[in-house]
């Protein structure tokens, strides 16, 4: 395999494991038996996705300080795991992403539980408590095979691979996006029936307004109502995504102006940057971004995404701080910038 062909499989494997990232983020443990499915596909996949790691470059996993206990795995089951469909071997897949989990993470029984998937005669097994944990575990494994590739790929010269230095960055933008919505609260002026129907808040009053300010935490939304005479709502929902927070938030607040649907009026909602670990994340995306980024100016072609890049990273402003405020477009403006890079790279 030349340097060129090992540079063009890599990429495609960046490619899918950003989807298992998803993946892992979208599943629901509070589900019902439908969403075995999905628990399925997360093992399935991120077999898979170890297999071929194991096939195009192996040593990505023995030198990975996250990624080496996957070397005490039988590689030829790893790599057999890259291309099995049905039968046996796709339940061996299954078992492949337990084994991972296991030796990765240290969920214990997590090979047995992944392999009860594959069969459809069994009910629903392991508590909901194991089935967030495996979540929890599941994911963190898809974030070790993510940061291991953007740093192999990044360390290829951009003036050799703009393209690819193209696609890391784009895939720390992203991680960016994820990042701030994990971190940054969102708050704005609110109604009673601006609420989504899933929020289950105790005797609230129909006509009631006031401040809605939602958190993203691990396992649940947390919304607070501060009304305007001074009392104070909360509840809680469970947390299924990243998407599915953004496409909630959006149900109250309109995406591109942060303004009520009903009551454009009333004022818009802001993110608020609440405390120093958020503002160390997201300097440090940031940091890492513009680093990636300098050698993509000197280059013509490429010196206009670069530059829409230096602007959008911090907002405008010198460095990320404690107690600000962020106008509500920016994960869109975000998400424009991150589709715009990606097309630019594909031509």
């Amino acid at each position: 395999m030349t340097e060129t062909e090992k540079v063009s499989q890599l990429s495609k494997l960046l490619e899918q494991a950003e989807e298992q990232v998803v993946r892992c983020d979208e599943l629901d443990p509070w589900g019902t038996v439908e969403t075995r499915a999905s628990f399925r596909d997360v093992c399935s996949s991120g077999a898979a996705l170890l297999g071929k790691l194991s096939q195009i470059d192996p040593d990505i996993i023995g030198k990975s300080r996250r990624l080496k206990d996957l070397s005490q795995l039988d590689l030829a089951h790893l790599q057999k795991a890259a291309s099995a469909k049905t039968g046996k071997d796709a339940k061996q897949r299954l078992r492949t992403w337990g084994q991972a989990l296991e030796v990765t993470t240290d969920l214990k029984d997590a090979a047995k539980f992944c392999a009860s998937l594959g069969d459809e005669k069994k009910r629903w097994s392991k508590k909901q408590d194991y089935r967030i944990t495996f979540k929890e575990c599941s994911e963190q494994l898809a974030g070790y095979l993510l940061y291991e590739l953007l740093a192999v790929l990044g360390e290829y010269e951009a003036e050799q691979y703009p393209h690819l230095r193209l696609q890391v960055l784009c895939s720390y933008l992203k991680e960016l996006r994820v990042e701030f919505l994990w971190d940054a609260s969102a708050r704005g002026p609110c109604r009673r029936h601006s609420i989504p129907e899933q929020c289950k808040f105790e005797d609230l009053p129909n006509d009631l307004r006031g401040e809605l300010v939602v958190l993203y935490g691990p396992q649940k939304h947390e919304f607070t109502f501060h009304t305007n005479t001074g009392q104070e709502f909360q509840c809680h929902i469970n947390n299924t995504g990243i998407r599915e927070y953004r496409a909630l938030l959006d149900t109250i607040w309109d995406a591109a102006t942060g303004r009520l649907h009903s009551y454009p009026k009333n004022g818009s909602a802001v993110w608020a940057i609440r405390d120093n670990e958020c503002v160390h994340n997201l300097e440090a995306y940031a940091s890492l971004i513009l680093k990636l980024l300098k050698p993509l100016s000197a280059l013509s072609e490429h010196s206009e995404p670069a530059r829409a890049v230096r602007t959008i990273i911090r907002r405008g402003r010198g460095r990320w701080t404690k107690r600000s405020h962020i106008a509500w477009p920016y994960p869109a403006d975000l998400d424009k910038l991150i589709a715009a890079i990606t097309h630019q790279r594909r031509f």
